[in-house]
């Protein structure tokens, strides 16, 4: 979830610095940051499992909202591990 709140400043940034609002793609931000790494994981993926895995779901993924990839599961993981009955927890 940090990931995902450090990608919103980021854009965040962008807008003060007089870009458009617009959230960046998970591919773009990840290419700008270590595009070796990606195009290692593409040719990977394309020799060893299958083309069609890079094509239809990796490819669609990068081009999600890099804060939604990241934040998204991290609520998820919070509301999930959450004790809903209302009692403190004690910790030992």
């Amino acid at each position: 979830m940090a990931i995902g709140f450090i990608a919103l400043g980021r854009d965040l940034v962008a807008i003060a610095a007089g870009e458009s609002f617009r959230l960046a793609p998970l591919g773009e931000v990840w290419f700008k940051l270590h595009s070796a790494s990606l195009n290692m994981l593409q040719a990977g993926i394309e020799r060893r499992i299958a083309p069609e895995v890079w094509d239809s779901v990796v490819a669609p993924a990068l081009q999600w909202p890099t804060v939604l990839f990241f934040a998204v599961p991290g609520v998820l993981l919070l509301l999930l591990s959450r004790d809903w009955r209302g009692h403190k927890r004690r910790f030992r």
